[in-house]
């Protein structure tokens, strides 16, 4: 008999206890135990092992479908109580009690059709009695094997919480004497790439305080790899230099080798990161790779990467095993972001979402697959929210915007009247004024925000609405700047605002930088917010917003909340339902999302949101290491990166500040209207270009032919390539692209490409060298069978150039 609940199958283990599931690209093997809770004891993806269909199967054929069994496997989900803490107390978020003593009830699966938004689905449910989670001490004698002494719980684990059926499917009895933890799996058709969550519930008061969302055990047994032979990626961040990813041994970094045959047991070296508040991406990245390399030849075996979405607080790790390495993923949790909920009366708790994303070699092919699931995750975004065919329109706008090294906040109707015609002459579809059109006190716009009126003295007889006519006469829609969830300490609103509209601590209001941060949990918050946006949209067309965020709340709010990480939490889930609840009301508007250029540039927002500003910088030359690094970061469509060429820029310059978009989504601003017939024409070579990127990116994904780029480093290669999933035949049909930037150093770069493929500059084009005259074209030779050089004309000054890669066939010979 199959059993059905809800659209779902149930899953049985085999005799052994276990069970593989899958989309038929990525599998998992799971191993569920009388005395252990549920472990995953193998994973492969793309490339690495022939990958089973899901459900139940012999257990030799389950394992086969994933190679070899990890030895010494996590269990999936850890979960740290205040009252039983950890089985070790060095290692306190990873060797919990309470996820120690989960065991193994049920499984259920569904499966989706290739094409779909919806994607395969498994819950795993595991439940641990109450008496089994009493405090208790540590046997001593076994410190390989740390557990808790729990020969006193009086519970007999299947007589009282399961029933099983003659095909060994198990149904939960009794959720109220215990803690039920489901973890959920899910994986979209085609993908090498699985998102998961946790959810727990508790009848009975039980305070918990951390969760896992991914406790993922590397399938280093398999791939025949070793943690000595492995690498690390992690991306740091800051205002004006993000996307800077670094790359080293995981022995170099704090994951050091202790000799476990000597010392025996889980190590408690780790490598952490973590991010305290709303800034998500403001310090570190919430994402990382390993690149698990074999001990024998010292080549990539598989590589993983991992992204939390989440808007606020997170936490993630990689520990090594005894033997083996695991990644481990949180939301918020006590230890370093005052996280803590009680569970019981309904009070039941889901965790952040994670996705894992592994493929066979090297770790440009974990970007790969994780750029196909930021793209699955966007999709299914917008399916949900109504907006398919208004997400797809957006996918190919081109946005000026007025700011960088341009009005930098102060718009006026004599400045932006030549910057709108100018504007319309590149072929924008959208003009964005920027910061300012709502100051009317000369100097207010950044502790008067949050009546968001437009201004009274800046756009003379005309006014805001007049100038918004003229930039559609001129064929484009308006856009506006907006920081939604502030109130300036000068705005009126902040006094009749209700307290209970903010963020407070300590019974007072958070104030950072002259601004108060709105809770969206209030719907007088909320409320106040909409009535904006939609004024905004009916009273003056808005179709574009550009929603900033420069004022962070610290660790949360204490208002009505279990702790200040929970009001924390529970704000920034609200504040994504307000940004579902606009799409929804709004399908057509093209909403760009920014933090202090990329301080939150996260998927709990970016799967809802058409375009991520990748930085402030006002730099050129440091803008190309931002934009060379982003493809790890961000979406090639969603990458907002700043083309702010100048009439006064010597021709390699203006060259250079446009690559750094042409290949994500250029961003343009510069005084377009200051400028001749050449650098208006090398501007819309630009914007002509993207448009072609624009119409083929959805089948490409990031490349480093040379490989991770150094933020410091002289030559810079990043490009765009055929998708995993499009690298079969046809494939040799699809264009591949390169940035080159030369900041300095030697005249040539030496790139790693095969035989048979030609390179030919497409920017500057070559064909139209007076649009940059003193540019001249940079020359190509193939080194060997895999090797091209490319050398730089002119290296007295930094400059870049665009290339197209493709197969040998004389229809490319022209390009």
């Amino acid at each position: 008999m199959v059993y059905q609940r809800d659209g779902m199958t149930a899953v049985a283990p085999a005799t052994d206890g276990r069970f593989t599931w899958g989309n038929g690209v990525v599998s998992m093997a799971f191993a569920t135990a009388a005395d252990e809770p549920v472990r995953l004891v193998g994973v492969t993806g793309r490339g690495m092992a022939a990958s089973g269909e899901s459900g139940a199967a012999g257990a030799a054929d389950e394992i086969d479908a994933v190679g070899a069994a990890q030895r010494d496997p996590r269990p999936i989900v850890e979960v740290h109580a205040a009252n039983t803490g950890s089985n070790d107390n060095r290692l306190a978020l990873i060797a919990t009690v309470a996820g120690a003593r989960l065991r193994f009830v049920e499984a259920w699966e569904s499966r989706s059709a290739d094409g779909s938004v919806e994607p395969y689905r498994l819950h795993i449910t595991q439940y641990a009695p109450y008496d089994r989670l009493r405090p208790a001490g540590r046997p001593m004698g076994d410190v390989d094997s740390p557990v808790v002494d729990c020969s006193d719980a009086d519970t007999d684990f299947d007589a009282a919480v399961r029933d099983r059926h003659t095909d060994g499917e198990a149904v939960l009895r009794d959720t109220d004497g215990g803690l039920v933890v489901t973890s959920v799996f899910e994986a979209y058709p085609g993908l090498s790439a699985v998102r998961t969550y946790t959810m727990v519930h508790s009848a009975q008061p039980f305070t918990i305080e951390a969760v896992s969302s991914l406790n993922l055990t590397l399938p280093m047994d398999a791939g025949k790899a070793t943690v000595d032979a492995s690498r690390l990626y992690w991306g740091d961040s800051a205002w004006a230099v993000e996307n800077d990813w670094h790359c080293a041994p995981l022995r170099s970094t704090a994951v050091r080798d202790r000799n476990q045959t000597i010392n025996p047991g889980e190590s408690s070296s780790r490598f952490a990161l973590s991010s305290a508040s709303t800034w998500s991406t403001g310090v570190h990245q919430p994402a990382g790779i390993v690149e698990a390399l074999s001990q024998a030849d010292a080549e990539p075996s598989f590589s993983v990467m991992w992204q939390i979405e989440h808007n606020g607080a997170w936490e993630w790790e990689v520990g090594e095993n005894d033997p083996g390495l695991h990644v481990t993923a949180f939301g918020p949790e006590y230890q370093d972001h005052h996280w803590e909920t009680a569970l019981g009366e309904g009070n039941d708790f889901t965790s952040v979402p994670v996705s894992f994303a592994l493929a066979a070699g090297d770790w440009q092919q974990a970007v790969a697959e994780m750029t196909l699931q930021r793209r699955a995750l966007r999709r299914a975004k917008a399916a949900e929210l109504g907006r398919e065919s208004a997400f797809t329109h957006t996918q190919g706008l081109v946005v000026y915007n007025d700011y960088m090294n341009t009005l930098f906040g102060d718009p006026r109707l004599d400045k932006e009247l030549p910057l709108i015609e100018g504007a319309a002459k590149t072929g924008a579809d959208v003009f964005c004024i920027d910061a300012g059109w709502y100051d009317s006190t000369e100097g207010g716009w950044w502790d008067m925000v949050g009546e968001w009126e437009p201004s009274t003295n800046r756009f003379g007889s005309v006014g805001l609405a007049g100038l918004a006519q003229t930039i559609r006469d001129h064929g484009m829609g308006l856009g506006l700047w907006l920081e939604p969830e502030v109130i300036g300490v000068k705005s009126p609103l902040a006094h009749t605002l209700p307290d209970e509209a903010f963020f407070t601590r300590h019974g007072v209001r958070v104030c950072d930088s002259g601004r108060y941060l709105l809770d969206f949990r209030s719907p007088v918050a909320r409320d106040h917010v909409s009535r904006t946006v939609d004024r905004l949209i009916d009273e003056f067309g808005a179709v574009f917003f550009k929603f900033d965020y420069n004022t962070v709340p610290g660790t949360g709010t204490d208002r009505d909340a279990e702790s200040v990480g929970g009001g924390l939490l529970a704000h920034c889930r609200a504040y994504l339902d307000w940004l579902d609840d606009l799409r929804r009301r709004h399908p057509d508007v093209m909403i760009e999302n920014c933090g202090s250029g990329a301080m939150r540039a996260d998927y709990a927002q970016l799967s809802r949101l058409d375009l991520q500003s990748t930085s402030d910088q006002c730099d050129p030359l440091i803008y190309a290491a931002i934009a060379a690094g982003a493809g790890l970061t961000i979406l090639p469509e969603q990458q907002g990166n700043w083309g702010y060429a100048q009439q006064e820029m010597d021709d390699e310059t203006a060259v250079l500040t446009l690559a750094a978009g042409v290949l994500g989504r250029l961003y343009l601003s510069g005084f377009i209207n200051r400028m001749d017939e050449s650098r208006l024409g090398l501007v819309r070579d630009a914007v002509a270009l993207h448009r072609r990127v624009l119409d083929e990116q959805q089948r490409l994904v990031p490349w480093w032919p040379a490989g991770l780029p150094a933020f410091d480093g002289d030559w810079l290669v990043s490009g765009l390539l055929a998708a995993p999933n499009e690298r079969r035949d046809a494939a040799d049909d699809i264009a591949s692209y390169l940035t080159v930037w030369r900041r300095g150093g030697e005249p040539f770069v030496d790139i790693a490409l095969p035989q048979g493929r030609v390179v030919r500059q497409i920017f500057p084009n070559p064909e139209r060298p007076e649009h940059a005259p003193d540019a001249a074209p940079w020359t190509v030779e193939r080194l060997d069978a895999h090797v091209v050089r490319i050398h730089a004309s002119d290296i007295a000054r930094p400059s870049a150039r665009i290339f197209a890669v493709m197969p040998k066939y004389p229809k490319y010979c022209a390009i």
